[in-house]
């Protein structure tokens, strides 16, 4: 003979198509627009499979098999928080929809209560209770948890991206290019400048190299210091360093804080510096 819960969860999976219907009915009424004003039939589309994954993954919670819940478990949470990445989805809207999605399961379980009474006991619906609800906030625990490991990747991926877009080694003959260094260099910065300019040279094939710094406000101890070992490490690999574009309010303040730039070949301007050197020649 079935137990009852093997009864409980079948009911739920049999019924998954009228929960999610019913949850579709109230979804115009969430306040995040990924769920309640999204036109296109292909986020309906995730949204129905998702959401069918979602009651199969909790349903199993009534069976009590540990193993296979929580390997459901990880497998819902990965999916459902991959594709609220990729929608730019909040977190917060998230969670709105699947208390929605829990409520709406829960009256499911208490339409099978009504139609077995004879069957079901007092202690199998505080056990179901129990349950459905720890099995739930442990699916939020997972789904929250990937979330923000997913959102944690992209952004560092995005800031990796910002990094070395800010750092472009710019070839502009055989052997020779301009890097142009535009706004405030902080310590994160520096650091990607020492990290990715020596080897995005080495990949080109570089030899002599053209910093301009017209673009940069502010000069003090700590930028002047990154930029003597950048100069210093691209020496290093055998690369001749010019550095063009100080600005005199800048280069006032330099010899304020006693920096030393006897030792690099400085110009006015980028323009000098590849005049000078007769880069413009080789073009």
């Amino acid at each position: 003979m079935t137990s009852i819960n093997q009864q409980l969860y079948e009911y739920i999976i049999e019924n998954s198509s009228t929960i999610t219907q019913k949850w579709f009915n109230e979804k115009s009424n969430f306040s995040g627009e990924f769920y309640s004003n999204n036109p296109n039939p292909k986020i309906d589309k995730i949204l129905r499979e998702q959401h069918a994954l979602t009651i199969k993954t909790i349903a199993y919670a009534f069976l009590e098999e540990e193993s296979t819940f929580h390997e459901q478990q990880l497998i819902w949470a990965d999916t459902v928080a991959q594709s609220r990445i990729e929608n730019n989805t909040p977190i917060h809207d998230v969670l709105e929809a699947l208390s929605k999605t829990r409520e709406t399961i829960w009256e499911y379980v208490e339409t099978f209560v009504n139609k077995n009474e004879d069957m079901v006991t007092t202690q199998n619906i505080l056990k179901w209770s129990n349950v459905f609800n720890a099995g739930f906030d442990r699916l939020l625990y997972h789904f929250s948890e990937r979330y923000y490991q997913l959102s944690n990747s992209r952004l560092t991926a995005q800031q990796s991206l910002i990094l070395e877009l800010s750092t472009p080694v710019i070839p502009i003959s055989e052997g020779v290019a301009v890097l142009p260094i535009v706004g405030d260099i902080d310590t994160t910065r520096a650091r990607s400048l020492l990290e990715i300019v020596p080897q995005k040279c080495s990949e080109l094939g570089i030899n002599q190299l053209f910093i301009d710094v017209s673009g940069v406000s502010i000069v003090d101890t700590m930028v002047a210091n990154e930029m003597f070992n950048l100069i210093k490490i691209l020496d290093l690999l055998g690369m001749k360093t010019n550095v063009s574009g100080i600005r005199p309010e800048v280069a006032q303040t330099s010899i304020q804080l006693g920096l030393d730039w006897s030792g690099i070949r400085t110009f006015s301007s980028l323009k000098q510096a590849l005049a000078i050197t007769g880069v413009n020649h080789m073009r």
